[in-house]
């Protein structure tokens, strides 16, 4: 799967200077080289640590007077739910973590894919390429001063190390914010015009973050141990809200942050409420899954993502 872009800059592996074209498969390789197992070679090699949980969706009764989305005309929607730890992490104390839904409609469904930083680290193919590329350890060594350098010079990743800062370890998904990254666009109710916005879930228990003495008590798989517990005793709520894009925000860049007072419409509440076991970790979910009266992104980083998506399923069978 080709894309049209082409690095502009040059990377380098082991001494020599290669210039390499930004593609689905070029990424899948960086992402093998970084987090594959040779002695695993089907394993899924980013938000690889996961596990799957059922519930449903609930639209808000006014939500049809806002935005035509005609799934959202339905009282319920079944949702499966993948929870994970980003990138190739398996410890559940680490900052990045992952929400895959699948609302299953009666006539259609729709995929979202959300991590739990509003912004990403890259803007384009090429900086996401450059990302993990500087991070490939050579000679098994990490250059970390290469990191660091290309962290300060580079605007996207600067401006995601220093949001990242100010994100914690939270204490459980139950207490994890999700967002959308991109943005889309949604129908208006009243002109048919289509509105730009991101979206975000926010935890009805609020978001609530590890102590200093939890980090070092906390079990490497504590997240699904307080899931499990919490849903003995009710289920986990998130309530989905629209952020509505001002008219100097930038809905091309998935690195910029958004400022100020913004328009927010809530869409409905999940309501995750089952342990579903491991199975859906070896599903795909594509975020390129919407249904009618949604609009894809038109940042440069959407498309390349849905086919790295289905480069790395693809091998993983």
């Amino acid at each position: 799967m080709k894309n049209i872009y082409l690095c502009i800059f040059a990377i380098m592996f082991g001494g020599s200077v290669v210039a390499q074209e930004v593609t689905s498969d070029a990424i899948a390789d960086i992402f093998y080289r970084l987090n594959g197992d040779p002695k695993n070679p089907k394993m899924k090699i980013n938000h690889t640590k996961g596990f799957c949980a059922s519930g449903v969706f609930i639209p808000s009764k006014d939500i049809s007077k806002k935005i035509n989305i005609p799934l959202l005309e339905q009282k319920k929607i079944k949702t499966l739910a993948r929870f994970s730890l980003g990138g190739a992490a398996m410890d559940d104390r680490s900052k990045g973590r992952g929400l895959a839904l699948r609302l299953e409609g009666d006539k259609e469904t729709w995929t979202m894919v959300m991590l739990n930083s509003e912004i990403n680290f890259a803007r384009t193919p090429e900086e996401f390429f450059q990302f993990f590329s500087m991070k490939i350890p050579v000679d098994g060594k990490v250059d970390q001063a290469k990191i660091a350098k290309l962290t300060s010079e580079v605007e996207s990743f600067r401006k995601f190390d220093e949001y990242m800062k100010n994100v914690g370890f939270t204490a459980s998904v139950a207490n994890t914010p999700y967002y959308s990254v991109h943005t889309f666009y949604f129908k208006d109710a009243k002109s048919d015009k289509m509105i730009a916005a991101r979206w975000k879930f926010v935890p009805e228990d609020g978001v609530k973050y590890l102590s200093e003495n939890d980090k070092k008590t906390k079990s490497k798989d504590y997240l699904l141990q307080e899931f499990n517990k919490h849903i003995k005793n009710k289920s986990i709520n998130y309530k989905m809200y629209l952020v509505l894009a001002n008219p100097q925000d930038a809905t091309n860049d998935t690195t910029a942050i958004w400022s100020g007072k913004h328009e927010e419409v809530l869409v409905g509440i999940l309501n995750v409420n089952k342990y579903e076991g491991m199975g859906c970790n070896q599903e795909v979910f594509f975020p390129s899954d919407i249904p009618q009266g949604v609009g894809a992104p038109v940042d440069p980083l959407f498309q390349i993502r849905n086919e790295t998506y289905g480069v790395t399923f693809g091998r993983r069978q």
